[in-house]
């Protein structure tokens, strides 16, 4: 019998170290207590030779191709990978956490957030995403501090501005934890359910972010994100023009 509450925490906390491994930004130190916390459970689990909770049958890559246990907890610890559910209950999918690409209908994402003008000036939105309290954004050094949440959501807008973009816009699918951003900046429901299914269809920890622009190209992370790659997401897409 799988016991689903150890597996929840244990790949909420391997985000977190991986994430730190990826992009060596100090904003990862908050989630110190989290690191240890996943070192001292993997030991555990370790001596007890124990499985890392990937009791599931069946895994498959991003293309959808099958793959063994050991490559699937690989790319979990080591690459930027998610393991999420897959449409049979015995089955783990791996999800990229960096995705990029062109939607579709770029008119109808700008439309949802009233920001058609946006689009008429050619700017490049920036979303970012909230799927609910979890304890990945509910924890940490800066949890509560009304001046880092301050300095945080000035520093986003002064860079995006400068790079030729709009935003950031806060959307979120579960409001439950937003009150300690009360007067800083609004968060808005996601309208209709559209970025999620579009971009986040599973509760990824921390928050994600997208950027997208008018004629439709986007650049994201799903999960915890240093600030700085959201700059970077803005001049990938500029250069790509």
């Amino acid at each position: 019998m799988i016991n689903k509450f150890p597996y929840a925490i244990i790949r909420s906390l391997s985000f977190q170290l991986r994430s730190i491994y990826l992009f060596g930004s100090p904003w990862f130190i908050t989630f110190e207590p989290m690191k240890r916390f996943l070192i001292l459970f993997l030991t555990i689990q370790i001596l007890a030779r124990t499985p890392l909770s990937f009791a599931q049958n069946s895994y498959r890559n991003e293309m959808g191709g099958i793959i063994s246990r050991e490559q699937y907890e690989k790319q979990i610890l080591e690459g930027p990978y998610f393991g999420v559910p897959g449409k049979d209950t015995d089955e783990q999918v791996l999800v990229f956490r960096m995705p990029f690409g062109q939607i579709e209908n770029p008119s109808l994402f700008y439309k949802v957030l009233g920001l058609n003008e946006v689009m008429k000036a050619g700017k490049p939105i920036v979303v970012i995403f909230y799927p609910g309290k979890d304890e990945c954004n509910s924890t940490g050094l800066n949890e509560g501090n009304t001046k880092f949440y301050q300095k945080d959501h000035k520093w986003l807008q002064r860079n995006i501005t400068s790079k030729g973009g709009y935003g950031p816009t806060y959307l979120y699918r579960n409001p439950a934890g937003l009150e300690k951003y009360a007067g800083i900046m609004t968060w808005y429901a996601d309208p209709e359910g559209l970025f999620e299914k579009t971009f986040f269809k599973f509760p990824y920890p921390c928050r994600s972010f997208v950027v997208i622009d008018p004629d439709g190209n986007y650049r994201a992370i799903l999960g915890e994100f240093p600030n700085s790659q959201i700059v970077v997401a803005l001049k990938k897409l500029s250069k790509s023009k």
